[in-house]
């Protein structure tokens, strides 16, 4: 059970201070660049169908276009399905699948790619994973991503990026040096020609790529984050990596409490060959790298000054206010400072949204602006309810 090797978020913290002057990397899947404005790889296989439904039903309306609205998905879904060809929803098969049946060209899908990326700019995340990159703490990134955002970022931060792919995937044996950050594409990288998206290239790892992962990581800890763990030559390179005799730490950090199966066998092989793995529930990327540039640099008040000055400049109140939570396991208790009574709405909604590719609570607040509607993003979900003042006002008569 993954209860057992799960680590609480506030651990994970206090492990990742402890262990500065520890070498850290970091593997990246696609969960971390959406606050950046990359699509994710659900919305690209939804994009996908759009462009085949479309390709092969000309004079459909303009209507079919808009591919993340439900009431399409679900019609585009119904026609797909009555083909008989076509894999279940939501089925493992879906990504590449529907990758290589878009566009079966290898040189389109990179050009698909590409498109997505353009006049795209890294979020805080990438960012204050270069500032630990910056004092040492991070040597290297390995990644799933064609976007190229960590490698933009290390250029934009005082930072040398090496960057390493298929194509040259001989460059990971390298001295390395002060200032150099090691950026692993490991499933290639747009500008090139090699990029592995179909069954048979996922299904196979660069042997270099993974003779090298577990060589780096001997006496290293990798943070997983954004990555989901679905592509199982990779998944099979990180057993072997992290069952080898070795010190170097494995800390998964997950979106939400539920990892997938796959996931949970790996830290429970790991743990069992007598390295030490474990599952961190986490609240997004960036979330996760302000605290763990926060925890890193507590008793460095310059830096401290740097972390918060790039938050404030973000445009995003959520990432620079200081974050204020009760931890009740009761909920008839009173706060005995407050002068006024503490009421509760009675229905609190909670659905999904479409934030027409803006930041979650920059949309949100836009849309309760004039109404009395309270509204924050959750774990990929909104929880919304009559705002406080105008519920009081309602109970009261």
């Amino acid at each position: 059970m993954i209860e057992k090797f799960q680590l609480e978020y506030d651990a994970f913290l206090r492990s990742f201070k402890r262990n500065v002057d520890v070498p850290h990397s970091f593997l990246l899947g696609a969960g971390t660049s959406i606050s950046s404005g990359i699509q994710t790889a659900y919305d690209c296989i939804w994009e996908w169908k759009k462009d085949i439904y479309l390709s092969k039903n000309i004079n459909a309306a303009d209507y079919y276009k808009n591919y993340k609205d439900e009431s399409v998905r679900k019609s585009i879904q119904t026609w797909l399905d009555n083909q008989g060809e076509y894999p279940l929803l939501d089925s493992i098969e879906e990504y590449s699948f529907y990758a290589e049946k878009a566009y079966p060209i290898a040189d389109d899908r990179r050009k698909y790619f590409m498109s997505l990326i353009e006049n795209k700019e890294p979020y805080i995340g990438y960012k204050l994973l270069c500032l630990l990159a910056e004092f040492g703490i991070v040597k290297s990134v390995w990644t799933t991503n064609f976007d190229g955002l960590i490698v933009r970022s290390a250029h934009q931060n005082r930072l040398t990026p090496i960057e390493i792919n298929l194509d040259n995937s001989d460059r990971i044996f390298r001295n390395q040096s002060n200032k150099e950050l090691l950026t692993i594409a490991l499933h290639g990288d747009y500008k090139f020609t090699s990029l592995k998206n179909t069954v048979k290239e996922l299904d196979s790892q660069n042997e270099s790529f993974k003779e090298q992962l577990a060589n780096y990581h001997i006496d290293k800890n990798l943070i997983v984050l954004g990555y989901s763990g679905r592509d199982k030559s990779l998944m099979n390179a990180l057993k072997d990596a992290f069952t080898c005799k070795g010190a170097g730490r494995l800390y998964w950090c997950g979106f939400g409490d539920t990892p997938l199966p796959e996931v949970v066998e790996l830290i429970e092989v790991i743990s069992k060959s007598g390295r030490e793995a474990f599952y961190i529930s986490t609240d997004g990327f960036d979330k996760t790298l302000i605290h763990l540039a926060k925890a890193g640099f507590e008793d460095n008040q310059d830096v401290s000054k740097m972390i918060q000055e790039t938050l404030e400049v973000s445009e995003n109140e959520e990432y620079f206010k200081t974050e204020f939570s009760l931890d009740f396991k009761k909920s008839d208790k009173y706060i005995k400072s407050n002068l006024h009574p503490i009421v509760f709405p009675k229905e609190v909604f909670q659905f999904e949204i479409d934030y027409k590719d803006e930041k979650a609570w920059k949309y949100l607040k836009a849309i309760t602006k004039e109404n009395n509607i309270c509204a924050i993003p959750f774990k990929r979900k909104v929880f919304a309810c009559w705002h406080i003042n105008r519920y009081w006002e309602y109970i009261q008569g």
